[in-house]
C-alpha cells in the first residue's frame, strides 16, 4: 500500500540555512508573523528523523537530503544531522519535549503561512518538485490522520467565529509576545476540545472551556504552548461584563448549576469587581431573574415562583455590574451603601423585641441611639452592619439577631459613631474618633480633664 503524504508548499525556494541556523528567525519583529524563536523547522526535522516519519523537502527542483552521522561527546554518541552531506550543529535529539506528531505539521504549516501563498493538500501519493516553490511532503501517520480529520481542533484558519470581542483586556496572557499588548480582540468559536489559538494555531487545550478562543497575542514557550493560559480569565470576565453576545453569556451562566461549572464561569468568580460593564445588563435583568449565587438560598421561593429563566451570578461579578448600573435587578444586591449592597428584611417579632430591649438598655447606660434602623441582608455574609451616613440610617444584618444582645449593641454603637463622626470604617480618623469619645467619657466620669 502506497504511503500517503501531506503537502505543504509556498512560493519561493527555501534556503538550506533555514534548516541549519539555530535561533535564526527573520520574522521575530514582523507584525502578523507566526514564527518567533527560529527553531520550528529544525525541531521538526529532528523529530521526524528521531521517530521515523518519512518526509521530503524540495527547494524548487532540488531535493534537500537529510542524513545523519555519528558524533561522540563525553563517551556518548549522537546522530548529527547533515543537509546535502554538510553537518549541521544539531542532532536528532533536538526538541526533547516534543511528543506529538502534530507539532511537525504545525511548524511546517506556520512557516509556509509566514512565507506567503501557502497551500496545503492533505492527501497525496505522488511526490514531485515544482520550480519556484518550496514543497515539503510529510508522511501521514495515524496521529496526523487525526489532525487532518479534526482540523478545526488544531487550526482555526477555516473556522467562522460566533462573535468577536474587540479590544478586550487579557493582562499577562499576551505579554512577551511579538505583538505584546494587554488588550486585543478575542474570537469565539464553537467548542472542539476547549482550545486557545494563537494566530490560528492551537497553543493550549482545556476541556473545562465551553468554547474555543482565538487571539493574536499569546505569551508562548519555545514549543509553542501558552505560558500563562490562566490570563485568559481576565478576558472572559470582561467579555461577560460587556455582554458582547447574550447567548454566550447565557451558556456560561447555565453551567453554574452543574457539579463543575465551565472554566469561563470560574473566571467570573475570581476576577475583581472593578472594570467596565455594559448597560445591556439592565434590560437583561428585566428579561431574566438574576440571583447572587452565594446567597441564592435566600431566594428559593422567588425562584420557584418565577416564569423567567434564572441565572446565578458570582457575587464579585454581580457587584461589578450593580456598582456601574444600580438599575440592574439582581436578587441579593439591593441598595448600595459605600461598597456594600443590602436588601431590606421584614423584621420578625423576635427582631423587633430584641432591638427595643437593646436600645432601652443602652439608653439606661447613657448611650442614645437616635437614628432610624433597618434590618437587612447584605450581599456579603461577613458584614454585620453598615451606616448610611448621607441619610443618617443604621443598617443591621438579620443574622446579628441570632448572635445575642451584646453583638446587637456593638453593631448599633459602631454604626451610630460612623454617622456622628462621618468617618469611614477601617480608617485612622474613625479610630481617633472612638478613642476621643472614650476618653471624654472617662473625663466626665472622674472629673479629670486632659
Amino acid at each position: 500500500m502506497a504511503k500517503k503524504y501531506i503537502l505543504i508548499q509556498n512560493d519561493g525556494e527555501i534556503e538550506t540555512n533555514s534548516f541549519e541556523l539555530i535561533g535564526a528567525s527573520t520574522k521575530r519583529n514582523e507584525e502578523g508573523k507566526i514564527g518567533f524563536f527560529g527553531s520550528g523547522l529544525k525541531y521538526s526535522i529532528a523529530y521526524m528523523m528521531r521517530t521515523g516519519i518519512d518526509f521530503k523537502v524540495y527547494s524548487g527542483l532540488q531535493e534537500l537530503s537529510f542524513t545523519t552521522i555519528p558524533e561522540t561527546l563525553k563517551d556518548q554518541t549522537f546522530d548529527r544531522i547533515c543537509i546535502n552531506g554538510k553537518p549541521t550543529s544539531y542532532t536528532v535529539t533536538m526538541g526533547p519535549t516534543w511528543k506529538e506528531d502534530w507539532y511537525v505539521l504545525r511548524e511546517v504549516y506556520c512557516n509556509a503561512v509566514d512565507e506567503g501563498s501557502c497551500q496545503m493538500i492533505k492527501e497525496m501519493e505522488v511526490i514531485q518538485p515544482s520550480e519556484g516553490k518550496t514543497r515539503i511532503f510529510i508522511e501521514r501517520t495515524d496521529k496526523l490522520d487525526e489532525v487532518v480529520n479534526r482540523w478545526d481542533a488544531f487550526f482555526s484558519d477555516e473556522r467562522e467565529p460566533i462573535f468577536i470581542a474587540p479590544n478586550t483586556y487579557t493582562c499577562y496572557f499576551g505579554h512577551e509576545d511579538v505583538t505584546a499588548t494587554s488588550r486585543q480582540s478575542i474570537k469565539v468559536f464553537s467548542k472542539t476540545d476547549g482550545v486557545l489559538f494563537r494566530k490560528g494555531i492551537k497553543v493550549y487545550t482545556k476541556p473545562d472551556l465551553l468554547f474555543d478562543y482565538g487571539c493574536d497575542s499569546v505569551n508562548i514557550n519555545e514549543d509553542r504552548t501558552a505560558k500563562n493560559p490562566s490570563g485568559i480569565h481576565y478576558a472572559f470576565a470582561e467579555m461577560a461584563a460587556m455582554l458582547y453576545d447574550e447567548n454566550w453569556v447565557k451558556s456560561i451562566l447555565r453551567t453554574s448549576k452543574d457539579k463543575k461549572p465551565c472554566d469561563e464561569y470560574y473566571a467570573l468568580t475570581i476576577n475583581g469587581s472593578e472594570g467596565d460593564a455594559s448597560d445591556k445588563w439592565i434590560e437583561f435583568s428585566k428579561q431574566n431573574l438574576l440571583v447572587v449565587e452565594e446567597i441564592s438560598g435566600r431566594y428559593t421561593e422567588e425562584m420557584a415562583r418565577t416564569k423567567k429563566e434564572i441565572f446565578l451570578l458570582p457575587s464579585i461579578f454581580a457587584r461589578r455590574i450593580k456598582k456601574q448600573f444600580p438599575e440592574t435587578m439582581i436578587a441579593g444586591m439591593g441598595s448600595l451603601i459605600g461598597d456594600t449592597f443590602s436588601e431590606d428584611v421584614e423584621p420578625t417579632s423576635k427582631m423587633q423585641y430584641l432591638l427595643k430591649e437593646v436600645i432601652n438598655s443602652l439608653k439606661e447606660m447613657g448611650y442614645i441611639i437616635s437614628f432610624d434602623i433597618s434590618i437587612v441582608n447584605f450581599d456579603d455574609d461577613k458584614i454585620l452592619g453598615a451606616a448610611n451616613m448621607k441619610d443618617k440610617k443604621i443598617l443591621i444584618a438579620s443574622k446579628v439577631f441570632d448572635m445575642g444582645r451584646r453583638e446587637i449593641a456593638l453593631v448599633l454603637m459602631e454604626e451610630t459613631e460612623h454617622i456622628l463622626s462621618q468617618k469611614e470604617d477601617e480608617t485612622r480618623e474613625f479610630q481617633n474618633h472612638i478613642f476621643s469619645e472614650w476618653l471624654k467619657t472617662m473625663e466626665n466620669q472622674n472629673g479629670l480633664f486632659l
